[in-house]
């Protein structure tokens, strides 16, 4: 596989074009507490490593956190990711499993980099190219769970020695790896400073300058990718700035949840890229429902935005690409941590070594992959069109696409920007239901894919309102009546003869309609 390099505002593989779509192996070499449900009660790895240590004591700790490792992702895991279509992985690391420092003096810890060496060796395989993100570095660079902090402090921009240690471990990491083409890019640091520490804003620039500059004294050939602040969600650090003064071949990088899936919510990050002239990279998002999957991963493709998906697996959940099973007892775990209980040694280990069983036997949630590509089986909402043909002017009431003149309404009549907070995958709430009017001679246009093993294919109109509405697929073309309250209406089979994306046209040829969802549905 060839280097992936900065063209422009696209990314080049050799002398193809590529857009990066794959997913961020979180909880891995950083785990975090929400993906084992501990959530703000042990919420990153340190704390994790302390709870062990003191219910299963210190020997059983190091056997543990081995298998862990060993376990966690393996090459199953990046063999699925290849067979499902997808081309990328996003390894998060924590500097301290990288390095030790002693009397200025760097000792590199071979078991941690053994773990990114056994990923290269898997994704050569399987033909995944991996990005590095630095999730975790030295002193923190967030003061939060996520960078596994010490103090709840960015120490990286306070302390300028944890500055110097980024610098050897990324110089270190660009020596071992920068003739590794599997490797698409260097992610310098994950999320730098959240606005209560942006006090430190000025000091981005001038450590990614530097970080760059040690790279390149080892490694010319990879792309370097670099974050906003906030979460990487603020791109202003990058204001009066041209991406020639940093390096030729250089990414920039956002993250977005729990916001509108539309191209409106994504316009500063698109200002930049054409500004600067540099592709754009959605490194981290989801922790989500399969809505808004299916509406704002698509969009990413359609706008020649690569990206990341977060996160690839947690524990017993249904939004996330892979899970696994609550481990029988931990809600004892859960006691002891609020205090309310004690746990014997014996038992405390018992349930540990259940959960790593549970880690080793996952689960595939389907429907989280199909839903990043509006793959069958599928349900659309009416709102995530990617086509229209309106005339009429819009009612501003949703603040959703509000430069489209499709009339987008609140079901229960509210206005505002909708709420798209679903942690946990949880359905939309009924007073978040947003519905399409549509009028005689109104149209909108989806688009899905389908699998050729599943020749029959139904679609099922949610659908109020007094008309007539042609749904038009490919070869297929049917009359729907729409008459009275909220139904579902069913076409009959289309026949499905390829894998393919498919463009689904519904148009209004009489009367008012109202649109809920579309169901795309596997008839056998």
């Amino acid at each position: 596989m060839n280097f992936i390099k900065r063209v422009n505002r696209s990314l080049f593989c050799g002398d193809e074009p590529i857009v990066l779509r794959g997913f961020g192996l979180g909880g891995w070499l950083l785990p975090e507490g929400y993906m084992w449900k501990l959530y703000t009660k042990c919420d990153r790895p340190r704390r994790m490593e302390k709870l062990i240590i003191e219910l299963c004591g210190s020997k059983y700790a190091e056997d543990f956190w081995k298998t862990y490792y060993y376990s966690y992702i393996t090459e199953w895991d990046i063999e699925l990711i290849a067979k499902k279509g997808y081309n990328s992985v996003r390894l998060p690391l924590n500097a301290r499993h990288l390095y030790d420092r002693q009397n200025e003096q760097y000792r590199w810890k071979e078991e941690g980099f053994r773990y990114i060496d056994q990923l290269i060796a898997w994704c050569k395989k399987y033909g995944i190219y991996i990005i590095l993100d630095m999730h975790g570095a030295p002193g923190g660079q967030t003061g939060t769970n996520i960078d596994d902090s010490a103090e709840d402090q960015p120490e990286l921009f306070m302390n300028s020695h944890y500055r110097l240690d980024l610098i050897a471990i990324w110089t270190e990491i660009a020596r071992r790896y920068k003739d590794e083409s599997i490797i698409a890019g260097y992610d310098l640091l994950n999320e730098p400073l959240p606005n209560w520490f942006s006090k430190f804003n000025d000091q981005v620039i001038p450590l990614y300058k530097e970080l760059i500059e040690a790279i390149r004294s080892v490694d010319q050939h990879h792309l370097i990718i670099l974050e906003g602040v906030h979460w990487a969600t603020d791109f202003s650090i990058f204001d009066g700035l041209r991406i020639e003064d940093l390096d030729a071949n250089i990414m920039l990088q956002f993250h977005k949840y729990w916001s509108p899936p539309d191209q409106e919510s994504l316009a500063c990050f698109l200002a930049y890229r054409n500004q600067l002239n540099v592709p754009l990279f959605m490194g981290e998002g989801g922790e989500n429902n399969l809505m808004w999957y299916s509406a704002i991963f698509p969009l990413y493709d359609k706008l020649d935005i690569s990206w990341s998906f977060w996160a690839y697996k947690k524990m017993d959940n249904v939004n996330s690409l892979v899970s696994f099973s609550t481990p029988k007892g931990w809600n004892k775990l859960i006691e002891y941590i609020d205090g309310d209980i004690s746990i014997p040694q014996n038992e405390a280990v018992e349930i540990f070594n259940n959960f790593l069983l549970c880690i080793q036997n996952p689960m595939i949630n389907d429907s989280v992959f199909n839903s990043l590509i509006c793959q069958v089986p599928i349900r659309i909402h009416g709102e995530f069109y990617l086509q229209y043909s309106n005339i009429r002017p819009r009612i501003k009431q949703v603040e959703l696409r509000s430069k489209d003149p499709v009339l987008l309404l609140f079901e229960n009549g509210k206005s505002g920007v909708p709420d798209y907070k679903r942690h946990g995958g949880e359905p939309e709430p009924k007073e978040e239901n947003i519905i399409v009017d549509i009028s005689e001679g109104e149209g909108l246009v989806y688009e899905f894919v389908t699998d050729k093993s599943y020749p029959n294919i139904q679609f099922s109109i949610f659908a109020r309102g007094n008309g007539e509405l042609q749904l038009v697929c490919d070869h297929f073309s049917c009359l729907l009546h729409v008459n009275g309250d909220w139904s579902e209406i069913d076409t009959p089979l289309f026949i499905n003869p390829e894998t393919k994306k498919y463009s689904l046209h519904l148009l209004c040829k009489s009367g008012q309609l109202q649109l809920d969802y579309i169901d795309i549905k596997i008839v056998e």
